[in-house]
């Protein structure tokens, strides 16, 4: 794009590089200004002296829409002023008129390749941008695979309980059944209480494997309006099923019934689940972890904030605490660093993976700890009304 008032040189200009480039011209900087916004542009080249207004307030002004606009400066009254304001606010370059013809064509060109590899280089970083969305969310999801593989076992032996008491009251039904053909009146009360037992066991099999199925195998889903109270219960049902669990007492309570926030459920269960597994965990099998939800304030000294964390609005925490032998005062700044880890077998993806998700719902996540008594985790998410 050639800016300039005086028909001679903008014509000149034109005439130089209408055989190499698209070239449009402007007579006005007004009229450039309107032009960049509406139509993309790589190169501007600008008189310094129009009537309307000076080259170097078309360069702010094209500057401030696209920063990666190439622009030369032309003027055949050079001032040290006009230079250095030209320097300031990123000109390419600075010539004077008349200008050498093969002198601007080196010019722009080098202008072209600039911008040229300014797009390439911000193509290229998008790309991998969403490469390392990709991969995070495939680690995810690879987390929450091999989380729900550990958990089947346990689940399975969940479910065996309730069909073990449904087996034994059938075995007590058939013997009701002679009785009551026998004649016996009381066998009646006897099949009516034996069979609201196994409805009951089959209604408790049924919630056991809904859980578990929703954990492991929803996809990943927007993110929604949801309860804590049922999301806390779901977690601890099936982290009992971890075989980390022990004889550890988990424990899940909801000081208000109607706590909300927006968030996918089960990436958010998810996050709470790589935490209550790392907490059995340092645990060893013994202890009591316990999970809470309270409307709160902000976190008052967070380990990690989403990028659009607002600490004015009002949250919902989180609360993981556990019993086991807490973080070293060294390591707490590191644990959401992926692949950052202390334990042999360990990915360190587990909480990398939580501050995603936190992150994701605009929230924070706190840390407190101490050696060799157990460890607090706060997660923040906004209260969702």
């Amino acid at each position: 794009m050639i800016v300039d008032d005086e028909d001679g040189p903008r014509e000149s200009l034109r005439f130089v590089f209408k055989d190499r480039v698209d070239c449009v011209t402007m007579n006005c900087g007004r009229d450039g200004i309107a032009y960049a916004k509406a139509h993309p542009v790589d190169v501007a080249i600008l008189d310094i002296r129009m009537q309307d207004m000076t080259g170097v307030d078309v360069l702010r002004e094209l500057k401030a829409h696209d920063p990666n606009i190439e622009c030369v400066l032309l003027t055949g009254h050079e001032t040290l002023e006009t230079a250095r304001a030209a320097v300031h606010l990123g000109a390419s370059d600075y010539l004077n008129k008349p200008f050498d013809v093969f002198h601007i064509r080196e010019v722009v060109d080098g202008c072209l390749a600039r911008r040229q590899h300014k797009r390439q280089t911000v193509e290229k970083l998008e790309s991998l941008q969403k490469l390392n969305q990709d991969l995070t969310h495939a680690v995810a999801d690879q987390s929450r695979n091999t989380t729900a593989t550990a958990l089947s076992a346990g689940v399975v032996h969940e479910l065996n309980n309730p069909l073990s008491i449904i087996a034994g009251y059938i075995q007590l039904l058939d013997r009701d059944l002679v009785s009551l053909s026998q004649g016996d009146a009381s066998a009646t009360h006897n099949i009516q209480h034996r069979f609201s037992t196994i409805q009951r066991e089959i209604q408790r099999c049924k919630e056991i494997a809904e859980r578990f199925l929703r954990f492991s195998r929803s996809p990943r889903l927007q993110a929604e309006i949801i309860n804590a109270v049922p999301l806390l219960e779901d977690t601890a049902l099936l982290l009992r099923a971890h075989p980390a669990h022990g004889q550890c007492r988990i424990i899940a309570h909801a000081i208000e019934p109607a706590l909300t926030v927006q968030a996918s459920p089960v990436e958010l269960m998810q996050a709470l689940i790589n935490i209550g597994i790392n907490a059995l965990q340092a645990m060893n099998g013994q202890g009591t972890l316990l999970f809470t939800a309270e409307r709160s304030p902000a976190a008052v000294n967070p380990i990690y904030r989403a990028p659009n964390y607002d600490p004015l609005r009002t949250f919902v925490r989180f609360a993981t605490t556990d019993t086991g032998c807490g973080i070293a005062p060294e390591n707490i700044e590191k644990i959401f660093t992926p692949h950052f880890t202390t334990k042999a077998a360990g990915t360190g993806m587990g909480l990398a993976i939580v501050a995603e998700i936190v992150g994701k719902a605009g929230g924070a996540i706190e840390v407190i700890s101490a050696v060799g008594k157990g460890t607090n985790f706060n997660l923040y998410l906004p209260f969702a009304a």
